[in-house]
């Protein structure tokens, strides 16, 4: 337990950091060495002072951690090197039909871009039992995700990238609903924001 806590407190460090880079570097990404730009433009930057900074509370007025825009072409590549599609169905995309893990029973992805947020991508990937759907096939006999973290084998780049190729697939659910749609969600400790 106190493993998967240091490594889920360094993965968060990590990208809280690289995401303060990118904003700070953006439009100078070619200088700093990087071969990937990204596909769409990100938010404007949000000026402020120090003094207005921490009369805030430490965070800007209206800020929000936000993932960094990505390249979805490559974030599908790395969905299919990690063979996420052993777990999750993407109808209309043609991956490999064997993988060297085997086959889980993760939540089919198609049409998923449109359902949720980026930033709930992300830290479902980094951290898979922060939001733990109930059900067959997704929560262990432990009362854990059974979606594997990733914070140890994935780069922040490639997690940017596959959060793109996940925003990018918006079609082909049409009517279809999440399981358990109707039921409210347990949000103790929470705003319903």
């Amino acid at each position: 337990m106190r493993t998967r806590s240091h490594s889920g407190y360094l993965i968060a460090s990590t990208l809280g950091v690289a995401i303060a880079a990118s904003a700070w570097g953006q439009g100078n990404m070619s200088s700093m060495g990087s071969t990937q730009p990204p596909t769409t433009k990100g938010p404007a930057p949000i000026r402020t002072t120090m003094d207005a900074l921490h009369t805030s509370g430490g965070a800007p007025k209206g800020w929000k951690f936000l993932v960094p825009p990505g390249d979805a072409a490559k974030g599908r590549e790395v969905f299919a090197t990690m063979e996420c599609f052993a777990c999750h169905e993407v109808k209309g995309e043609a991956f490999p039909q064997n993988a060297k893990r085997g086959h889980g029973t993760g939540p089919e992805l198609t049409g998923m871009g449109s359902h949720h947020p980026a930033e709930y991508f992300a830290e479902s990937i980094m951290n898979p039992n922060r939001v733990i759907v109930q059900g067959a096939g997704y929560t262990g006999a432990d009362g854990l995700s059974t979606m594997p973290s990733y914070g140890d084998t994935m780069t922040l780049q490639q997690l940017v990238d596959v959060v793109a190729y996940l925003k990018s697939l918006r079609g082909g659910m049409g009517a279809m609903q999440h399981e358990g749609h109707t039921k409210p969600m347990d949000m103790k400790g929470h705003d319903n924001r």
